[in-house]
Parts: C-alpha cells; structure tokens; sequence
C-alpha cells in the first residue's frame, strides 16, 4: 500500500513539472512600436491628441560642452543636422520648414552671460528651426516624425496653455541623434504665426514705447497707460482667439491616423 501511495506521488510531482515548463512565455512588447512621447493615439482626433500632450522635461537639457566658441561650432553641424530632419518632415507633410541663420556669437554671449549667469550648457536655442502648418492634423504628424526621429527632451504645449496674449505654439528642445546637440523646434498654425510676426510684434512695441516713457520719467504707470496697454492686449488675444477657432473647428470634423 505504502509502495502505491509512493508510486502515485512521484506521478503527480512529475505531472506537475511538465505543465510549468509547457506554460508559454508572458509576451514581451516590442520596443519599435513604442508611441511617441506625448501622443496618446487612443482616439484618432487630432485636436484631443495635441490637448494631451504635457508639458514636460525629461531632465535638466544641458550642451556637452561649457565653451561656448566649441558650442558655435557644434551647432553649425546641428543646425545642418536638424534642417535636413526638418525638410523630410514638411515635405512628407505639406508644411513649411523655417530655418533662421544660427545665433552671431555676441548674441549667444550675452544670452549667456545675462540669463545663464556665464553658464554656457544652458544655451538651447544656438540651432533652432520651425516647422508651420496649414491644420492641427499636419502639425501633429510633424510632431509625431519629430519624436521618432530624436529625443524629446521638453515640452511646452501652448495650445493647451496658450500664453496669456492667447499665443499658442508647441515648443519643443531635442536632442538630435548624430550631432548630439539639443536644439529648439516651435511648431505653428499659419494663421496664429502670421498674427505673430505681424499684428501682435506692433503691438509689442507699442507697449513696449509706453513703458519705455515712463521708465525714462522714473515713474510707474499712470491710469491712462495702463488702460492702453490692457487695451492692446485685449485686441492681440481676441485676434489669436478668433483664428484658434477656426483651426478647433477644423479639427474637430478630420480624424488623426491611427497608429499601424
């Protein structure tokens, strides 16, 4: 009796080995179809997927380097680095690719010395493009080949939280693949771009020239003036909110490609 329950124990233990080894392996992801960071493609709206990108910082974005003569030159390579990436994007996308001639030293310079306080890795902006599109579907394709292609490193979305004139733009620091340099990308709507540089830089400088008279005249600022200035800042976000509107409505009747 004893030999059977012995038997019969050594046939379950054995039986229960061979069902733990047969159990197949969990799933593993697959690290290339990883999505993009910030876009949360679970809805096929474009409007909803640029809403919920955050802002965000991946870390402190710091150069290589803290000499900013070897930086210059860097950011020649990053900025020829960073237009080619740019021109594949607009191309592919029927956007338009901005690429500004790179900072002048004395530029840099005083950047660093007054905002960094000499400190010459916090500079990002030594190569910089923009990339402006004509509907918010095209702007976050561009987006999306941005954040496959390099490092998101920051992220400030101001079409979520526009500025307080209601400017809205997406303002992104990456870290480019080859160069290694972090550089600085803004992504536009046409029509909130031109307001931009046209309407609201007037504006700018005539706030700018009212405050200017009273810092000359070692005083705050009378009623009057404040009166102006809240006047003009009025007119620059109803002009900003009146084309966001018409981008929103856009949007919202076009649905963003899902994710193959």
């Amino acid at each position: 009796m004893n030999k059977f329950f012995r038997t019969l124990f050594i046939f379950l233990v054995l039986l229960s080995t061979r069902q733990v080894t047969a159990q197949p392996l969990a799933p593993v992801d697959k690290q290339d179809d990883k999505v993009p960071f910030g876009l949360n493609l679970g809805t096929n709206n474009a409007l909803d997927i640029l809403y919920s990108i955050p802002d965000f910082q991946a870390y402190q974005p710091i150069q290589q380097s803290a000499d900013l003569i070897d930086l210059m030159t860097q950011a020649d390579l990053a900025q020829t680095e960073l237009g080619q990436l740019l021109s594949v994007i607009s191309q592919q996308n029927k956007t338009t690719m901005l690429l500004p001639a790179a900072k002048s030293y004395q530029r840099a310079l005083q950047k660093v010395t007054h905002k960094f306080e000499g400190d010459a890795r916090l500079i990002t902006d030594l190569a910089r493009g923009s990339i402006v599109a004509n509907n918010v579907d095209d702007l976050m394709a561009s987006y999306k080949m941005l954040a496959e292609n390099s490092e998101v490193v920051q992220i400030k979305n101001r079409f979520a939280n526009p500025k307080a004139s209601g400017y809205r733009d997406l303002n992104v620091l990456l870290k480019l693949p080859q160069s290694q340099m972090i550089v600085e990308v803004q992504l536009h709507l046409q029509t909130i771009a031109n307001i931009k540089s046209g309407q609201d830089h007037k504006h700018y400088e005539q706030i700018q020239q009212i405050e200017a008279i009273a810092s000359i005249e070692h005083r705050p600022l009378n009623e009057f003036e404040i009166q102006q200035i809240t006047r003009i800042r009025q007119q620059s976000h109803k002009q900003y909110h009146k084309a966001w509107l018409v981008y929103k409505r856009q949007a919202i009747t076009t649905d963003y490609p899902q994710a193959a």
